[in-house]
């Protein structure tokens, strides 16, 4: 089996990562309806159906004014202009140490969808990095891309 290490998973907005990535979450849900009735599924367990699929993507990043590919401005103008941007979740597409100039590019096999920004969160704590976080909320499907 080839593990993937987390340092090698990343986020992509528009094309380009999200700069200086401590952390990325994808969670991909399913609301149910519970179909439990007298005539199947005896013995006291409950019975449910799919609904409807959604998903959310989450990025912890270090706050900088100068990083390769999407800063915390970058993803603020996205978010106020309300509009949802491409998001991928892949490897990124280079084994190479040093950020390529405008930052990392997404590689298959990844996952892709259209998402809008939900929360953007900036930390600064006394005597420590400033952070941001910002999540995506999935406004269609999100497709598995293997080539």
């Amino acid at each position: 089996m080839s593990k993937i290490k987390g340092g090698d998973l990343m986020v992509f907005v528009e094309g380009v990562s999200v700069a200086y990535a401590t952390s990325h979450t994808l969670s991909i849900n399913a609301d149910t309806t519970d179909t439990s009735n007298k005539d199947e599924g005896g013995g006291g367990w409950q019975s449910s159906e799919v609904n409807l699929l959604s998903w959310t993507a989450t990025t912890e990043n270090l706050y900088s004014e100068d990083g390769e590919g999407k800063g915390f401005d970058d993803l603020f103008d996205l978010m106020i202009a309300k509009e949802p941007v491409t998001l991928v979740f892949a490897k990124k597409s280079s084994s190479a140490t040093d950020v390529p100039t405008g930052g990392w590019s997404a590689g298959t096999p990844k996952k892709t969808g259209e998402a809008i920004i939900t929360a953007l969160e900036a930390n600064a704590p006394n005597g420590d990095n400033a952070t941001f976080t910002c999540t995506f909320t999935g406004v269609g499907a999100l497709t598995n891309v293997k080539t």
